[in-house]
C-alpha cells in the first residue's frame, strides 16, 4: 500500500454505463493485506459472497492501521474526483466498542467463484470450508465505482485469499 500514491489516482469515465474505472497508473489498484482474521467466516445475501476482515487491534496494530488509513484515504479520493458526489458507500464499518470491519466481494462469474482460495501451501481450499475465526491474508483489486439508487458505491474484490489455520 505504500507504493500506492492516492493523489494519483485517477478515475476514467466507462463507454458502457454508468460507471467509473479506478486507476494507478493506468491499472486497477491491487493491494496485499497481512493476515486477518475472519469474525464471521464466508456470508452470503443477494446471490454474492462476502468475507469481512477484522482489522484487529486497531490502535496497536500497525498492519491495520495502514489498511484502515488507506481504505479512508481512498473513499476520500473517490469522493474528490467523483463531479457531484458527497459521499460513497464505505466498505469498512465501524463501532467504538469493536474493531473496524472491512467487506471483501468474492467475485463470481457464471456462478463460480472467479478468484483463488488456497491455504498457505498453495494446494486449493473449498471457499465454503471458511468459518469464523479462521485468519486470510488477501490480495484485493479495487476498480470500479458506479452510481445507484442515489448513491456512489464501490467494491473491494479478491483476487487471492490465503487462509492460515496454524
Amino acid at each position: 500500500m505504500d507504493t500506492i500514491d492516492i493523489d494519483s489516482i485517477t478515475l476514467e469515465k466507462a463507454q458502457k454505463g454508468s460507471h467509473y474505472n479506478i486507476l494507478h497508473n493506468g491499472e486497477a489498484i491491487c493491494i496485499e493485506t497481512a493476515n486477518f482474521p475472519l469474525p464471521f467466516g464466508l456470508e452470503e445475501a443477494y446471490g454474492n459472497m462476502f468475507i469481512k476482515l477484522c482489522l484487529s487491534n486497531i490502535k496497536k496494530s500497525k498492519e491495520s492501521q495502514e489498511l484502515y488509513t488507506f481504505i479512508n484515504r481512498l473513499e476520500n479520493k473517490l469522493q474528490e474526483l467523483i463531479p457531484e458526489c458527497d459521499s460513497i458507500q464505505s466498505q469498512v464499518r465501524t463501532h467504538s466498542k469493536y474493531d473496524p470491519i472491512l467487506t471483501v466481494k468474492i467475485p463470481k462469474f457464471k456462478n463460480t467463484v472467479s478468484c483463488d482460495i488456497v491455504e498457505n501451501d498453495n494446494t486449493p481450499f473449498n471457499i465454503y470450508g471458511l468459518s469464523k475465526g479462521d485468519y486470510v491474508k488477501c490480495h484485493l483489486i479495487i476498480d470500479t465505482v458506479w452510481y445507484f439508487r442515489g448513491k456512489y458505491s464501490y467494491k473491494i474484490k479478491a483476487k487471492k485469499v490465503i487462509v492460515d489455520r496454524k
